[in-house]
């Protein structure tokens, strides 16, 4: 999936996401999607917005802070898990229209892409289901759903906190070391219809995701079969590493089973296409079954040419073919095609040849 890193929370989402400053989004019409998409659409060059009504309900609406442009607003409002309002950066509007729309992965994301559909977790979508045309839906083991009310029921002082107007806003470095006082602000001024504290989820807890049972780029080799070299290059190539769960001063960290998911589509990416391929007669790589089809044929098509070839000598009728191996490989080629079209691959009779 497209893990979109959202860089603040409105000040009346449901899920804040851990780590991140809260944003005043009064100005934003929360119960009017068509309100917030006029925020930004048809305002002026590089302005946008959308709405759009959710398959089962609901609904979400994008536009760009029109006092900050760098920026946009994402709202996502579940029937029933309530309100999701997320400052994202402007680029990464489509990105998450799309993931919220088509993803099939949910709408909370934690943790690298790690998310949450309203009853169970799930790791970063990465392995091709092909009979759905979508990804593999892996469930996180043992996993805890914590919540706001979780979170504040530890010490926190609102007063070392501050809600950030937008125009003035810009992104943290890393996660801010005093959240929970800024979660016990949040937690304040809560709205009448705003979901309780202990249906609003903030993070998900695993054994998976200890920091010490993370793996390294060595560690992400090793489950693909790999030397570290050898790893597509992070920014470059059309194959991607997983979002890491982690940024260390080491560098990238990961969990071992999205490292073991990755590698598996890596291996269904590339492997394959060795283990199943093979090099025809004219030097062309071509699946295993067709080629050993058409040695096959080949062989019993050379035999019958080079017996026809001795009749003809023995007759007087000249030499046959000059080269009945040439001969076999082009007139075998069609037949074993049409074979590996079929359901059937190509069984030698035995004792058959052509007279």
């Amino acid at each position: 999936m497209s893990w979109v890193q959202p860089v603040a929370n409105g000040l009346h989402t449901d899920h804040p996401v851990p780590g991140l400053l809260f944003i005043n989004d009064e100005r934003l019409d929360l119960t009017n999607p068509d309100a917030i998409e006029r925020t930004g659409r048809n305002q002026g060059e590089g302005l946008w917005g959308r709405t759009d009504s959710l398959p089962g309900g609901g609904w979400v609406a994008f536009t760009t802070e029109t006092k900050n442009r760098a920026y946009a607003w994402a709202v996502h409002q579940h029937p029933e898990y309530g309100r999701t309002v997320l400052l994202i950066r402007d680029q990464d509007m489509s990105s998450l229209h799309h993931e919220w729309l088509y993803g099939r992965n949910g709408f909370l994301y934690r943790h690298g892409g790690y998310w949450w559909d309203g009853s169970a977790w799930h790791r970063p979508q990465q392995v091709v289901d092909r009979d759905y045309e979508g990804y593999d839906a892996r469930a996180v083991e043992y996993a805890t759903t914590v919540t706001a009310a979780d979170l504040l029921a530890g010490p926190g002082d609102p007063s070392n906190a501050q809600i950030v107007k937008i125009a003035s806003f810009t992104p943290s470095e890393g996660p801010l070391p005093n959240w929970r006082d800024h979660l016990a602000l949040w937690a304040e001024p809560r709205q009448p219809g705003a979901l309780p504290l202990d249906q609003c989820v903030v993070d998900l807890r695993a054994p998976e995701l200890e920091p010490d049972r993370f793996v390294d780029r060595a560690g992400l080799a090793k489950a693909a079969a790999l030397a570290p070299e050898d790893l597509p290059h992070p920014k470059y190539g059309r194959e991607r590493l997983p979002v890491p769960q982690a940024e260390t001063a080491d560098g990238s960290r990961w969990s071992k089973p999205v490292a073991l998911d990755w590698a598996e589509q890596h291996r269904r990416a590339h492997g394959p296409q060795e283990l199943l391929s093979g090099t025809t007669a004219f030097g062309t790589p071509q699946p295993l079954g067709l080629v050993a089809d058409h040695d096959a044929l080949t062989e019993i098509i050379r035999n019958g040419l080079e017996e026809e070839g001795e009749r003809k000598q023995r007759r007087g009728l000249g030499r046959g073919r000059a080269n009945p191996e040439d001969a076999a490989a082009q007139l075998a080629w069609w037949p074993a095609v049409a074979l590996s079209d079929s359901t059937e691959s190509f069984v030698p009779i035995v004792g058959s040849h052509f007279a």
